[in-house]
């Protein structure tokens, strides 16, 4: 505060203050009151002991103050809160709590300990829900809504909830991204629940792909059970590590909370079937081993009408001693309609060697022009190569009925022509 407002603020103390009828006075317990004053730019708070105290303003765009009188620690008494508009939809708070022991208004501070782990950085739109004895905080940014929710101990604030983005989209489990998760959090600020949801708020599901699924307690290969779900099992999702998802299962005897591994759910080697597949498409692949003429070219046919909005193409790589890794090629980046006995030609690109790297050519979302990696990290040895489409729209995974024999890494020569 500058010198000129702490003796503006200092010489209130002695002078009589001009009273708004939309300033609130509070009464936090029998025979015991408070006022809220102004003098010019200033806000006071008239003390039940006859002190006054500054009141902080929260920095915004907005002209005016709002007061709020509410109970917002749940202690019993009435606190008072200083708001302002930041932005179409945003409300930042000040808050001030009643002390009864002292018989006066304290500032709230958020403790340095809980900023980082804030969505809202502070307090914001703030909502009390009683049934919970919990402030809830919200904010937007961009087109989401975020929140954190504090309870209280003697007064002081601690993490109770919070909303927490998970950017970690795995291309090679195709369609699956959980961004948004909220966490609870036990007084010492340990995670005692956890759920995936939607913008609405509203639990996110998910639904086995694999024939079967074992079930872990912890999220790693040596903690497997005997329990396992079937395809078509609906899942809450509660939690995600890498390649490790945290599901709670309606089963007959109660609620189980589980891991999966995302890589057996996901393992496309697994789910590959011969035979007819059950939307009528198939799948055709050129022989591209050669290295002198490498070319991939991909086609899809139809024997009834289908539309595919999201289609992904993946490489299945397998040695003969049993080493098996899929690769995603790609996403189409375009609706593909197939008519009754329609096809339609997925890719028909060479393989190229650029920079060092193998790639082929595949335009972005933007439809620029792109290459992207055409092999994994693979060991140098002989593979058997199987092409594998997914799309959401698919009653399963559409394989290659093709399997290409290749020795890695190719013998292609640089290319050093421009796109």
């Amino acid at each position: 505060m500058s010198l000129i407002r702490r003796l503006l603020a200092a010489s209130l103390l002695l002078t009589p203050l001009v009273a708004y009828a939309n300033l609130p006075t509070l009464e936090p317990e029998p025979g015991t009151t408070a006022r809220v004053e102004r003098d010019g730019e200033l806000y006071l708070l008239l003390q039940p002991d006859g002190s006054r105290i500054e009141l902080e303003i929260p920095e915004a765009n907005e002209a005016e103050p709002r007061f709020e009188v509410a109970d917002y620690d749940f202690d019993g008494y009435d606190d008072l809160g200083v708001s302002m508009s930041a932005g179409m939809v945003n409300q930042v708070y000040h808050l001030y709590l009643y002390r009864p022991a002292q018989r006066r208004f304290e500032f709230l501070k958020i403790p340095e300990t809980l900023i980082d782990r804030l969505s809202c950085s502070g307090f914001w739109g703030l909502e009390r829900k009683v049934e919970e004895r919990a402030l809830y905080s919200s904010c937007r940014s961009g087109p989401r809504w975020y929140h954190d929710a504090f309870r209280f101990d003697h007064g002081r604030p601690w993490l109770y909830k919070t909303l927490q983005v998970q950017d970690d989209y795995s291309p090679d489990y195709p369609y699956l991204f959980f961004p948004l998760f909220e966490k609870t959090f036990d007084p010492q600020g340990e995670v005692v629940a956890s759920r995936a949801i939607d913008d609405d708020g509203e639990s996110q599901t998910w639904t086995v792909p694999a024939p079967r699924l074992y079930l872990h307690h912890e999220p790693n290969e040596a903690s497997r059970s005997k329990a396992y779900l079937i395809e078509g099992d609906v899942c809450e999702v509660l939690a995600r590590q890498g390649q490790w998802l945290q599901i709670r299962y309606a089963s007959r005897k109660g609620p189980l909370e589980r891991w999966i591994s995302l890589d057996r759910a996901y393992d496309l080697h697994e789910r590959y079937r011969a035979g007819p597949h059950p939307d009528g498409l198939s799948l055709s692949v050129s022989d591209f081993s050669d290295p002198a003429s490498p070319l991939f070219s991909l086609g899809l046919s139809a024997e009834r009408p289908l539309a595919l909005e999201h289609a992904e193409v993946h490489l299945l790589f397998a040695t003969a001693d049993g080493t098996r890794r899929s690769h995603r090629l790609y996403a189409a980046n375009h609706r593909i309609e197939l008519a009754a006995g329609g096809s339609h030609l997925l890719d028909d690109n060479y393989i190229e060697r650029r920079d060092g790297r193998l790639v082929i050519y595949h335009p972005d979302e933007q439809q620029q022009d792109a290459y992207v990696p055409f092999f994994p990290e693979l060991t140098p040895g002989r593979y058997r190569v199987r092409v594998a489409l997914t799309d959401p729209a698919l009653a399963a995974p559409l394989y290659t009925a093709e399997e290409v024999t290749l020795d890695y890494p190719p013998a292609i020569a640089e290319n050093t022509d421009t796109p």
